[in-house]
C-alpha cells in the first residue's frame, strides 16, 4: 500500500478525484481540512517486490529543494539535508540573553565596590581627584572578558546541541531504512512455515510477530518444520540459540587503560563504576582511577563523583584531550584507568584517546534490547576495533533478539553484563542460556496466548453446530408428530 495526497475545494471534489485518480476502491484513510481546502489520503495498491530488489533497493531522493534563509532567492541550486538541518535549528534557536555591562549604564556591583575600597585605594582618590567616569570603567576589562568567556560557552553548548541532534536524526533515519527492508522482506516470506504442524500454527505466528530480524527468524522456522509439537519445538530453538552463542565470552584483565563508549543512555557512567570496584576489589583502591572526558552532559560529573566514591576510587575530570593527555601522564603509575566517555561524537573521542594512549582497550556498552541498526553502526564504526562487547540493563530487556542475531555472527565477544542499576548486580560471566531463556519466556507466553485463543475459538464453532445439529432434530421430531 501506498499513501497518496489530495487536495480540493470540498469534500465531494476530493473524492471525485480520487475516484477519477485511482478507480473506486480507492481506500480513504483520513479527511481534514488545510488553509481553506479539503485534504484526502488515501492508500493505493503497489505492485509487489520480489526478494532481490527489495533489498537492493535504495532511497531515491525527490525533486524538492529547500531554500535557506540567508540564501538569495535567484539561488535555486538545491540544499542539502545538513544545511537545512543547520539552518532550521538555527532559526529555531532560542536568542540568549544579553550580558550585563558597567559600561552599558554606569552601575557597578557592590562586590567590585567592596573589593576596590582598600586603605591605599581611598589615599589616593583623596590626594587625585579622579573623575567618576575613570571608577566606573576600572572593572570594565574583567567584564569583558566574562562576556566572552561567557559567548564561548554559549557556543561551544550551541555546537554540542547541533551534533547531538544531527546524531539523533541520523539514527532515526537509519531506523527507518532497516525497519523499510525488514518489512518488504517479511511481505515477501510471508508463505514461510506453510508446511508446519498445525500444533505448531501458534508458535510460528509467535515468531513472526516478535521484533526477530528476518533472516533469523526464517532459520529458527526451517529448524522446526520436522517436529509436530510446541515443547520440542522450542527446544531446538534453544539448542541452536546456544551453540550459536557459546564462543561468545571473552574475559577483560584488570589491568591496563579501559576506554567505555556507547550511545547516550546506555548505562556507561555505571558500567565505569563496576569495572573500578571490581578492580580496587583485586588491585587495591589506591591502584584504580576513573575519568570522565568530555562529557558535558548535566550532572554527568556529579554522578561520576557519587559513584566513584562509593567504591573509593579517585576519579578525575578532563574537558579536553591535552587534559586526558596530562591525567594519563600524571597517574600512568596505577595499574587500571577506567575512561568514561559521552555518547555524542563517539567515534571522534575514541579516535582521540586512541592517538594518545596506544595500548588503550575499547569496550562497546549497549543495553540488551538495543536494536539492529544500533548494533550494526556501533561494531561497524570504521577505524575502531572493540576488544569487547558489554551488555547492561538486561533485567529491563524484552525483546533481546537483534543482540542475538549479532552475537551469532561473531563480531565480538561479551566480557560483563549488568542486571540492575545497583553496583553488585553484574557479572564477569556470561551465560547465553539467560538472554535465550529471557527471548524464548515472552515467545513462549505467546505462544500459550494464542494456543488458548485457537481452543477458545474451537470450542466456539463445535458449541455452535452441536447446537445447530439440536435444532435440526427437534425440528425434524415436531414434524413426524
Amino acid at each position: 500500500m501506498e499513501l497518496k495526497r489530495i487536495l480540493a475545494r470540498d469534500t465531494r471534489a476530493a473524492n471525485e478525484k480520487a475516484v477519477a485518480l485511482y478507480g473506486p476502491d480507492v481506500l480513504v484513510i483520513s479527511s481534514s481540512k488545510v488553509r481553506g481546502q479539503t485534504e484526502l489520503i488515501v492508500a493505493v495498491d503497489v505492485a509487489p517486490l520480489d526478494a532481490d530488489t527489495a533489498v537492493a533497493e535504495t532511497f531515491v531522493p525527490t525533486d524538492k529543494s529547500y531554500v535557506l534563509s540567508n540564501k538569495p532567492v535567484l539561488d535555486e541550486s538545491p540544499a542539502t539535508f545538513g544545511q537545512v538541518l543547520d539552518d532550521t535549528m538555527t532559526r529555531q534557536k532560542r536568542q540568549g540573553k544579553p550580558v550585563k555591562t558597567t559600561s552599558s549604564d554606569g552601575f557597578v556591583p557592590a562586590a567590585q565596590l567592596k573589593s576596590k575600597a582598600t586603605p591605599e585605594t581611598v589615599t589616593e582618590s583623596v590626594k587625585v581627584a579622579a573623575p567618576e567616569t575613570a571608577v566606573a570603567a576600572s572593572p570594565t576589562p574583567v567584564v569583558a572578558v566574562d562576556a566572552v568567556a561567557a559567548e564561548k560557552l554559549l557556543a561551544a553548548q550551541e555546537e554540542r546541541d547541533k551534533q547531538r541532534s544531527r546524531e539523533i536524526v541520523d539514527m532515526v533515519r537509519e531506523e527507518l531504512a532497516v525497519l523499510r527492508k525488514e518489512f518488504k522482506l517479511s511481505q515477501q516470506m510471508a508463505w514461510q512455515g506453510a508446511g508446519l504442524s498445525r500444533n505448531l500454527h501458534p508458535l510460528r505466528n509467535a515468531l513472526q510477530e516478535a521484533a526477530i530480524p528476518v533472516a533469523l527468524r526464517a532459520l529458527l522456522i526451517d529448524s522446526i518444520q520436522s517436529f509436530e509439537e510446541v515443547e520440542p519445538a522450542i527446544e531446538e530453538i534453544r539448542r541452536q540459540l546456544c551453540h550459536s552463542m557459546q564462543q561468545t565470552h571473552v574475559t577483560v584483565p584488570d589491568t591496563g587503560i579501559h576506554v567505555l563508549a556507547g550511545p547516550s543512555g546506555s548505562g556507561k557512567s555505571l558500567m565505569v563504576a563496576r569495572m573500578a570496584q571490581q578492580a580496587s576489589v583485586s588491585l587495591g583502591s589506591e591502584q584504580v582511577a576513573v575519568i570522565s572526558f568530555s562529557d558535558q552532559r548535566a550532572g554527568a560529573w556529579n554522578q561520576t563523583q557519587l559513584l566513584s566514591a562509593q567504591s573509593g576510587v579517585d576519579c578525575f575530570r578532563a574537558t579536553n584531550i591535552t587534559m586526558l593527555k596530562l591525567l594519563l601522564e600524571e597517574h600512568g603509575h596505577r595499574k587500571c584507568i577506567v575512561i568514561d566517555t559521552p555518547g555524542v561524537q563517539m567515534a571522534e573521542r575514541v579516535a582521540e584517546i586512541a592517538g594518545i594512549a596506544a595500548s588503550a582497550q575499547f569496550h562497546v556498552v549497549v543495553p540488551a534490547d538495543a536494536s539492529q541498526s544500533l548494533l550494526r553502526r556501533l561494531l561497524s564504526t570504521p577505524d575502531i576495533q572493540w576488544q569487547s562487547l558489554m551488555v547492561s540493563k538486561l533485567d529491563e530487556a524484552t525483546q533481546p533478539w537483534s543482540l542475538i542475531q549479532v552475537l551469532t555472527e561473531g563480531h565480538v565477544g561479551v566480557s560483563h553484563v549488568s542486571r540492575g542499576d545497583r553496583m553488585g548486580d553484574w557479572g564477569r560471566q556470561w551465560q547465553v542460556e539467560e538472554l535465550v531463556g529471557l527471548a524464548l519466556t515472552q515467545l513462549t507466553a505467546h505462544s500459550i496466548e494464542s494456543t488458548q485463543e485457537d481452543f477458545r475459538s474451537t470450542m466456539a464453532m463445535a458449541s455452535a453446530r452441536i447446537s445447530r445439529l439440536a435444532a435440526q432434530h427437534t425440528g425434524v421430531a415436531h414434524e413426524q408428530a
